[in-house]
């Protein structure tokens, strides 16, 4: 019988780590882990053809040139942790997209926002047993809630970073004792800030790869030869049950007006950027903030006789506070906080055998003070 060469969705985790300097990747440990629907890691490589080759109108050199940024993205259910007071898996991409996370033991896990967000970057791993990627330097830039009735809710995120880590299987080709140079049959699997399985020592990290020479250079340890090398991950630490449409509600002017509705959204596009075109640098080199944060999304209404008073008000650009409560036991919660919201309500939507229903865009503004147009508490 043949064996199994191919990875599996299936065997899909992933995993996050805060970094302390910007684009050095940081091992993940098990507390690091969260579940996801997907995760999607970009590797573009910087190739650039020179203009300066004339006489004919074929390529014929293509040079290196500056590594684009690496696309991110991740998708998952929406499960807090169970525990209120106790921060769900996803706590980091959450603090990296807000700026601020506030723990009140046995109470809140408040999300809020700050305005220097340079100070944040994290590693980003995907595990699938057998191939391990990553990107380092990361940053979110966006961030959403999506729920209706008949559905999980889900959350999604997606971002850039700095440079891409690929892990995969090979052999050593050779012993070593108390080594740093791991000699093994191809390099090509492996990356700079790899983490590894070698022989039976886990959680080797590669600070540097010869191709040339297939050669990674790790922390001192000891091998035999044809001992397998393969990524190390964890067993990750994860609690916390799904959360479903049936759970929740939404309410305007501080909680006063409780609304039915059949769905919605809510976005944050947090405005961060990475800095890739500084002299003397390959890869993007800090993390910056160009653009303003834009706080949007858009609810689904059923058109009531009582609540149609709603309509006219949101054509006035009367603003509302708005909560959105995703979920109804304490642990198990996740409140989010729109303050100063805008909506621009579209056409009633009368279909022959429904009711009448529309969709409100909306956008949520913060106060003269700034970095309050929304919070989010898990309780």
């Amino acid at each position: 019988m043949g064996v199994d060469n191919f990875s599996y969705g299936s065997d899909l985790i992933g995993f996050v780590k805060a970094e302390s300097s910007y684009g050095t990747a940081v091992k993940p440990a098990a507390v690091d882990a969260f579940r996801a629907s997907s995760i999607t890691l970009g590797a573009p490589v910087g190739r650039e053809f020179p203009n300066d080759v004339r006489q004919t109108r074929s390529r014929i050199e293509r040079t290196t040139a500056r590594t684009p940024v690496q696309p991110w993205s991740a998708e998952g259910i929406l499960r807090p942790s169970g525990t209120a007071g106790t921060a769900p898996d996803i706590n980091l991409i959450l603090k990296q997209a807000f700026g601020t996370e506030t723990v009140a033991g046995g109470s809140s896990v408040t999300y809020s926002l700050k305005k220097d967000m340079t100070d944040l970057s994290m590693d980003v791993y995907r595990s699938n047993t057998d191939l391990g990627e990553g990107v380092t330097g990361a940053v979110v830039q966006n961030l959403a809630f999506n729920w209706t009735g008949d559905s999980y809710i889900t959350w999604s995120a997606s971002g850039v970073g700095k440079d891409y880590i690929q892990t995969g299987n090979t052999l050593a080709n050779g012993a070593g004792s108390s080594a740093t140079a791991l000699i093994v049959d191809d390099a090509d699997f492996f990356t700079t800030y790899s983490v590894l399985s070698v022989g039976s020592t886990d959680d080797v990290q590669v600070t540097a790869v010869n191709y040339s020479t297939n050669t990674l250079t790790i922390a001192s340890s000891s091998w035999s030869d044809n001992d397998v090398v393969k990524p190390y991950f964890p067993s990750p630490t994860l609690a916390g049950d799904p959360l479903f449409g049936t759970q929740g509600s939404l309410s305007l002017d501080n909680g006063s007006t409780t609304i039915t509705s059949l769905g919605g959204s809510v976005s944050v596009s947090t405005g961060i950027d990475l800095l890739n075109t500084e002299f003397g640098g390959s890869s993007a080199t800090d993390v910056i903030v160009p653009a303003y944060r834009e706080v949007t999304g858009s609810i689904d209404f059923l058109v009531r006789k009582d609540e149609a008073n709603l309509f006219t008000e949101f054509r006035r650009k009367v603003q509302k506070d708005v909560v959105i409560t995703l979920g109804t036991d304490s642990g198990k919660r996740l409140k989010i906080n729109c303050n100063k919201t805008e909506f621009d309500p579209s056409q009633r939507d009368s279909p022959e055998s429904d009711m009448l229903r529309y969709t409100a865009n909306f956008v949520a503004l913060a106060s003269s003070s700034g970095d309050d147009e929304i919070s989010i508490v898990f309780d």
